[in-house]
Order: C-alpha cells, then sequence, then structure tokens
C-alpha cells in the first residue's frame, strides 16, 4: 500500500477508532462550532471586535470531561471606539429567562443582543443605559452601532458569553 492508494473500510474503521478516542479524550466543547461560526462572520463583516476585560465569574476548559458553566451577573467588553458592561438578572415576567440591563459609553448607541433563534434590539438612552427584557437563558453576543445613523460605519461586536 502506498500514499497515494483509495481510502477502503479499513482505513474508514482507523479513522473511527480515532475519533472515538479524542471523543473521550480531549471532547469539542459545547457550542464550539457557533463559535466559529461567529468568527467567520465578525472576520467577514470587518467589524470591531471588543475583547471581555472583566467579569465576576467565567467558566474554563479543564480536564474533567464534564465542565459546567457559571452563571455570571456581570460583564465588561471594551474595545477602541466603545466599552459596553451588561449586568444580567432573573427575568420578573417569565421564569426561565434574564433581563439584561446595559451600559455602554456612547450614548444614543444601538445594541443588538444576538442568540441563537433572535436579535432584539434597543436603544440607549442620553446616559448610555439600555434594557432588554425576557431572553431565555443560553449564549449571546452583543453588536454595537455606535452611530446608527451611518450605515459605513463599523459595528462592534462581543464575544459569545453564557447568560
Amino acid at each position: 500500500m502506498s500514499h497515494s492508494d483509495a481510502i477502503d473500510e479499513r482505513d474508514f474503521a482507523t479513522l473511527g477508532h480515532l475519533r472515538d478516542l479524542y471523543d473521550r479524550a480531549d471532547p469539542v466543547p459545547a457550542g464550539l462550532g457557533e463559535r466559529l461560526k461567529f468568527a467567520i462572520t465578525v472576520q467577514a463583516l470587518h467589524a470591531e471586535v471588543a475583547e471581555l476585560t472583566q467579569s465576576a465569574l467565567l467558566a474554563t476548559r479543564g480536564t474533567s470531561r464534564q465542565v459546567e458553566s457559571t452563571r455570571i451577573d456581570s460583564v465588561t467588553f471594551s474595545a477602541p471606539s466603545v466599552g459596553l458592561m451588561v449586568s444580567v438578572s432573573q427575568s420578573e415576567d417569565r421564569e426561565g429567562h434574564v433581563r439584561i440591563d446595559g451600559w455602554v459609553t456612547r450614548p444614543g448607541a444601538v445594541v443588538e443582543a444576538v442568540m441563537e433563534d433572535r436579535a432584539v434590539t434597543a436603544g440607549a438612552d442620553a446616559n448610555g443605559r439600555f434594557v432588554v427584557h425576557d431572553l431565555p437563558h443560553g449564549p449571546i453576543h452583543f453588536v454595537i452601532r455606535v452611530d446608527p445613523s451611518d450605515p459605513k460605519a463599523r459595528p462592534v461586536i462581543t464575544p459569545t458569553i453564557e447568560v
């Protein structure tokens, strides 16, 4: 056999064993596919990306097979053009949902909370404050439009967090 021979059933079986080995030894983190799609979308948009600068608690990937994420109360993101802080609390309107209180450093900015199956837009007031009600728990990222009247202005996109 040489490296140029066609892949046969024995090769597929070996590759299957390797896949099973990696699934047990180093499983793919939950949500990685969605985070990759997000990263590719950001690259395509040529958007400014905010970085996570502060949070109360974050989950990190460890050696254990089952890594539980930790719920956070507040997170701060920063980018050269804008800063964003969000605080997450349980919704008073619906069980199992959250309310997000946020502040941006640019009053009048428009903030879009993007989840897997929906996006909710909120405008910041003169103090930079905005509220998004009744969101289900799950992964979320924010898109900030500092000057909503300028369609050519680059949006700022945050990393995905779990609420």
